[in-house]
């Protein structure tokens, strides 16, 4: 085969097909770049000047390369391909070469190869947009960030209308593993002739805070809002990077920005988590359900009003919005599982708490194990129980001690209290020093009838835990439900309420007291505030009988018939439909 000085790209880009094109073009056509030649190139990609390209002449050392990276690209060896094409493009200096090889490389796996094929492709095409994208990314992955900065410089001025937009996602091209000082170097070097753009402020402001200096980071967007005032970007990352510091200048901050952006879904939705944070739920829950308005489908509003009605007690508002955003999108169910399950649970539909407790992912799956043996006892599913009882852990001294808590709950709910007992009596023989386990102790020994030993459980938890709301608060319960030593009781009710006025259980315990002193309005409107917090059937049950004594029989009705469609089966509330001949 002669030689002939001939552009390469009839070769490299065309295929075998260009082979035969080969022997037989004119070398003077070729020279002179004429329209048959023109038409056996495929289309031109950007920065290949065809000024500066190489003129190569080629050997049938070439050729030979060429041939076998062309036919291992057609079988699908994508890596010899690269390899080959790499070998040519460093013979050749010529960027096509580069070109290809890079493609190849990539869709091989090869990053190392790729790398030094796009080294290649810039250096003979440096203003190929194309070629400087690719090796940034390649540079990045390699962790190689401080060779970033040239290759993006010539980005920004080839797209100077894009800086911008580019600096808004300028932190989208570092990956988890990046040198974050290299990035915080190279975003100060890329934005040090912008900082009158608010945009370069922010991008700074993002490698900071990826840097773990939130404190630079907030003084960058100090400097971008004074640019531009309630800016949404800006605002909402301040938000992000204050979030849970209880800050009072976000309050404000949420605030002038809602007024500047009043439809803003987004800074809608940071007031809302920001309420929620400072436990201000009635107005988060507001600021929730104002997206909602807008937008009934919106997943994170959803979401947030769901859990806020939860922490409101508000069961029946929290199971709908939760509910229906994972109808929206299935895949959010493990994370929801916990909550709706708990709601489940709460509004006594033990079967549905087992079903959303079961889609719990293994890695929370110990926040709701303890909880299947007890509702699996509550539905008569008895073998079930006792084998979600055996399955809990014991390696711990918690969790031998959370598993005693549990044996008893399930004898509990088989209504066998004196076998609970025993399983508390054993465990205090094996952990003496454990305070729960008095307290747990005692509830059985009230269900049991030994009202002396269950108090007496009570004030010993109470000098192992003094001034405990729990322990005050069935100590309390128990002098006013089993004696007349009411003064004692309210001494014990009066410092829970102290420190807990609006606990739905302190109220009911309250509330009963009450009752048992004959003062019958106080007391219905304590159990009426727990039961709106707390629609428990004990609490209802209290609440009814105080309304029946009251003379508001209607209301009395009610309020149990109301209970009894979440709690068919409650004892306590039957019998006091039937005490009440209804």
């Amino acid at each position: 085969m002669s030689l002939r000085s001939y552009s390469l790209i009839a070769v490299f880009l065309a295929g075998l097909s260009g082979c035969a094109a080969l022997t037989s073009a004119n070398p003077a056509a070729n020279s002179s770049g004429s329209a048959a030649e023109s038409a056996s190139e495929p289309e031109r990609l950007d920065g290949f000047d065809p000024s500066i390209l190489p003129k190569i002449e080629l050997s049938d050392e070439l050729m030979m390369r060429f041939l076998v990276g062309d036919i291992a690209a057609q079988r699908g060896n994508s890596a010899l391909a690269a390899q080959a094409w790499l070998d040519l493009a460093q013979r050749t200096q010529d960027p096509r070469a580069a070109q290809r090889a890079t493609q190849l490389a990539l869709s091989a796996g090869q990053l190392v190869v790729a790398q030094d094929a796009a080294l290649l492709w810039v250096a003979g095409a440096p203003n190929s947009i194309q070629a400087r994208q690719i090796l940034v990314g390649l540079l990045i992955r390699s962790k190689r960030v401080d060779q970033v900065e040239p290759h993006l410089r010539v980005l920004l001025n080839a797209k100077s209308a894009e800086m911008a937009p580019f600096f808004m996602q300028m932190h989208q091209l570092w990956d988890k593993n990046s040198d974050r000082a290299a990035v915080v170097a190279v975003t100060e070097q890329l934005t040090a002739g912008f900082l009158p753009m608010p945009e370069a402020r922010f991008a700074r402001a993002v490698a900071y805070s990826n840097a773990a200096d939130d404190a630079q980071a907030l003084a960058e967007l100090e400097q971008a809002l004074s640019s531009r005032a309630s800016w949404e970007p800006a605002v909402l990352y301040k938000a992000q990077l204050l979030s849970g510091k209880k800050d009072p200048a976000l309050t404000k901050l949420l605030q002038e920005a809602a007024k500047a952006n009043p439809m803003s879904t987004a800074i809608t939705l940071a007031q809302a988590r920001n309420m929620a944070e400072g436990q201000n739920y009635p107005a988060a829950q507001q600021q929730y359900e104002a997206v909602l308005n807008r937008d009934p489908q919106q997943i994170e509003a959803l979401i947030g009003a769901g859990l806020i009605a939860l922490e409101l007690h508000d069961l029946e508002r929290a199971q709908r919005y939760l509910e229906q955003a994972v109808a929206l999108n299935p895949k959010i169910t493990p994370q929801l599982a916990v909550y709706l399950g708990q709601i489940a649970e709460q509004q006594h539909r033990e079967r549905d708490a087992i079903q959303w407790y079961l889609q719990v992912p293994d890695a929370q799956a110990e926040r709701v194990q303890a909880r299947l043996p007890r509702l699996y006892a509550r539905i008569g599913e008895q073998k079930t129980a006792d084998a979600a009882l055996a399955a809990l852990p014991v390696a711990s001294l918690s969790e031998q001690i959370n598993k005693a808590q549990i044996e008893a709950q399930v004898w509990r709910e088989r209504k066998n209290f004196t076998q609970a007992v025993a399983v508390m009596n054993a465990a205090i023989k094996r952990h003496p020093s454990a305070a729960e386990l008095y307290y747990d102790r005692s509830l059985y020994l009230d269900l049991a009838g030994d009202i002396p030993a269950a108090e007496a459980d009570l004030r010993y938890y109470l000098q192992l835990n003094p001034g405990h709301i729990h322990g005050l608060n069935a100590l309390g319960y128990i002098l006013a439900n089993r004696t007349d030593r009411y003064a004692e009781a309210d001494t014990y009710l009066s410092q829970a309420m102290d420190k807990e006025p609006n606990n739905p259980v302190v109220l009911d315990s309250m509330g009963w007291l009450r009752f048992k002193q004959g003062k019958l309005n106080e007391a219905a409107e304590l159990l009426k505030r727990a039961y709106a917090q707390l629609p428990d059937p004990e609490i209802a049950a209290h609440y009814a009988e105080v309304l029946w004594q009251k003379g508001d029989k209607k209301q009395a009705m009610t309020v149990i018939n109301a209970a009894i469609l979440l709690e068919p089966s409650d004892e306590s509330l039957l019998a006091l439909r039937q005490k009440m001949g209804w």
